[in-house]
């Protein structure tokens, strides 16, 4: 049976975006938020997300967080669902992480009479994710040999990095933004997250040369995993590679603080014909890439429909809105 958790001590979570101040961060931008737990082996941190003419629905990123394996697993998020449809919701969106298969006839019929539809992921459904158990000569040693050139340029030329304030960020996002034509959260998201998330949970580092802040990165800190959320680059100096230094020194100083994992949080798959491939991410991804690491691909994401008519027009007004 799901319980609802009130009390942060009882949280469990292995990813940020399941963590207690990830869903306080989400409060703070106005949003409902419900934490459950399922016999302390399974927890859940759903967010309602606001719809036009006063409709909502429920949004679960990158879950469940499954703690003790139980072969009731898929009794129990089949509960779920049902539990969070009694809150008058249109559908229920999730990001899986991890693949629940039901294990009985009767489940999979059950699993079959639920309308879903499978859409895109809001969260990067692919991800490189580096095992910092490794020695940092290990490290250098996988990376592309190009990245391991530009990390040496950048120390020749001067480039430094260092914690940064947050303005420094939204400079160089703006820069980012025209010259790769690309969306992002205004502004007072970013100011939103660096203030109400705790200091060692959010940072931002800069890779500077002769006053010049050449990159600026957010990392998030949770767990045993440091994760590049956010990175802006700016128009000037990108001679000085300062990108490709600044990834080796947060990648550096999460070794030195013991964590065991970087992760980049987004990238393409190796088949161009993979349904979360993105033509728009061929640079980062080839970016990324040149620091080595596992690529990581995560279940398809799905909607899971409570009221099909309001659904259907929900995909007629999105579909509008993207022709316009």
């Amino acid at each position: 049976m799901w319980q609802k958790v009130d009390n942060q001590d009882q949280w469990q979570s292995n990813n940020f975006l399941q963590s207690w101040e990830w869903g306080e961060f989400q409060k703070s931008l106005g949003r409902e938020v419900r934490r459950l737990s399922w016999d302390n082996k399974i927890f859940v941190q759903a967010i309602k997300m606001n719809l036009p003419l006063g409709k909502n629905y429920w949004y679960i990123p990158h879950a469940p967080v499954i703690i003790s394996q139980t072969p009731e697993a898929f009794a129990a998020m089949s509960e779920l669902v049902d539990e969070l449809g009694k809150h008058g919701v249109l559908f229920l969106r999730v990001d899986p992480i991890a693949r629940i298969e039901p294990s009985t006839e009767e489940q999979k019929q059950e699993r079959s009479n639920r309308l879903l539809e499978f859409v895109p992921s809001t969260q990067p459904r692919c991800t490189r994710v580096l095992d910092l158990s490794r020695t940092e000569e290990l490290l250098l040693s996988q990376m592309h040999q190009k990245t391991r050139y530009n990390i040496r340029l950048a120390q020749k030329k001067g480039v430094e990095v260092r914690e940064g304030p947050i303005e420094d960020f939204f400079k160089l996002n703006k820069q980012t933004k025209q010259r790769d034509n690309f969306v992002s959260h205004p502004d007072s998201h970013y100011k939103k997250m660096f203030d109400s998330l705790p200091g060692g949970f959010i940072k931002i580092w800069n890779a500077e040369c002769d006053g010049k802040v050449l990159s600026s990165n957010i990392i998030l800190y949770f767990g045993d995993t440091a994760t590049y959320a956010h990175g802006a680059s700016s128009n000037e100096n990108r001679e000085l590679m300062g990108s490709h230094l600044l990834q080796w020194n947060v990648i550096q100083d999460a070794k030195s603080k013991g964590l065991k994992y970087y992760d980049f949080y987004g990238v393409n798959p190796e088949d161009e014909e993979h349904a979360a491939y993105k033509e728009s991410w061929k640079g980062i991804s080839r970016f990324k890439q040149g620091f080595g690491g596992e690529l990581i691909c995560y279940p398809h994401s799905f909607d899971l429909i409570y009221k099909n008519g309001w659904y259907t027009l929900y995909k007629l007004l999105r579909k509008f809105r993207r022709l316009v």
